[in-house]
């Protein structure tokens, strides 16, 4: 059975990545001997695992690049010496645009490169007498140090597969703007997955014009099947349902900016998902909807997945909103209300885009309250006629684009290509 090293930022510590990664997971074990390597810092490896890692995969924990002193001073050194980092330099130089803090960006990327290609080259975890695929969820620095430490002519037998989505995707994700090194890593790289459309038209026409586009693939991640709904909603009060992390891409008083203005309907808003804003998040709701009658609102915190599901099952919702700045793929969020039949108001951002047509509303990309109350008020006097239209669209939408078992046929093909490749 091919092995299969799969890289991550902190699973199966932390929170943000199990709800991609354990559906994957559960379906490649059945065709690869497969290792995760977790990227975790000390605090998350401490506070314990916060997903069950399915039987019969290993685990390697490389934290992150704990820099040293003597790391930071070597570094600059290093990074001039190196022939990539030195295409680096010109490609920042012609460009014109922030260079110091480009240039400071690519350097620390570099050092995060290098401290994590001696950890792999100390774990002893490649070797030549097996075929590999090192399967890296992120396009990050351990994607590039896989790149570096598996070249083709010192390992003919690794095949070297990234996915990409969005703060390692996008330049204006982060600071200075460019996103370092991305040419370099292409160049090792068999394939690079996308989570939608829209990441792989941005990469063609911001990030690499010229490409071959043959290892750039489109393959969205997925979520697991649940029996079709009978109903959702459709009681005295409407239920708007958001799930995300409170943070400020996700924007969720633009969502309290729109109810607030909304006077004439009853409304239960329900926010599931926790951060670094939440209590900033539940002071503003206070203050704008605390005193209407006709708004009630529930902030339900952190849940896993499991419970997510749990809680659609429980709890029919009449839609499902988002007013995120900015999307790297189809948010699993929005895949989760969709195979409830859930129509969806959401704005006009990366993936998102992709996954709303006649099941739902698309909002501008930087609405402001107005047209949010605007959208809600539109759902909110649809006939039933047309409500059931699209929730059965959402329904089916899922089921073509977003059903992970679907999804998994294209991931295995893919990777059963390049292993068969010569």
């Amino acid at each position: 059975m091919t092995k299969l090293i799969l890289a991550t930022e902190n699973f199966p510590y932390g929170k943000g990545e199990t709800s991609f990664i354990i559906p994957e997971l559960l379906r490649l074990r059945q065709h690869y001997d497969i290792t995760v390597i977790s990227h975790a810092d000390e605090e998350q490896i401490r506070g314990g695992m916060t997903a069950k890692m399915p039987d019969g995969i290993k685990l390697i924990c490389f934290g992150r690049p704990n820099l040293t002193l003597a790391d930071k001073i070597k570094a600059p050194v290093l990074f001039i010496l190196d022939r990539n980092a030195r295409r680096e330099i010109r490609e920042i130089w012609r460009e014109k645009e922030d260079r110091k803090e480009r240039l400071y960006q690519s350097i620390s990327f570099f050092a995060q490169t290098l401290s994590d290609q001696k950890k792999l080259r100390k774990s002893g975890i490649f070797s030549m007498q097996e075929p590999i695929v090192y399967y890296s969820f992120w396009y990050t620095y351990f994607c590039y140090s896989a790149v570096r430490e598996c070249g083709k002519d010192r390992y003919p037998n690794i095949r070297l597969v990234t996915r990409t989505h969005g703060v390692d995707l996008y330049h204006e994700r982060i600071p200075g703007k460019r996103q370092p090194f991305k040419h370099r890593m292409e160049e090792g790289l068999d394939a690079i997955l996308f989570a939608c459309d829209y990441g792989k038209r941005y990469y063609i026409e911001r990030i690499r014009q010229n490409i071959d586009e043959t290892k750039l693939y489109l393959c969205r991640l997925g979520t697991e099947p649940v029996s079709a709904p009978d109903r959702c909603g459709g009681q005295d009060v409407w239920h708007v349902i958001s799930c995300s992390n409170v943070i400020g891409l996700k924007r969720i008083p633009l969502i309290i900016d729109g109810l607030s203005l909304i006077r004439d309907k009853k409304i239960h808003w329900t926010h599931i998902g926790d951060g670094a804003d939440l209590e900033k998040v539940k002071d503003y709701a206070r203050e704008k909807l605390g005193e209407k009658e006709n708004i009630k609102y529930t902030f339900q915190g952190y849940m896993e997945n499991a419970q997510v599901i749990q809680y659609y099952r429980e709890h029919p919702a009449d839609c499902f909103i988002t007013t995120s700045s900015t999307e790297g793929g189809c948010p699993v969020s929005i895949q989760e209300a969709m195979k409830f039949g859930i129509p969806v108001i959401g704005t006009d951002v990366g993936g998102i885009t992709e996954m709303i047509g006649e099941n739902g509303i698309l909002l501008p990309a930087d609405p402001n309250g107005e047209e949010v109350a605007a959208a809600i008020r539109k759902m909110m006097s649809l006939d039933v006629e047309t409500v059931n239209m699209m929730r059965n669209v959402s329904r089916r939408l899922w089921e073509k684009d977003y059903n992970i078992d679907v999804n998994m046929i294209s991931l295995l093909e893919i990777l059963n290509s390049l292993e068969n490749a010569g």
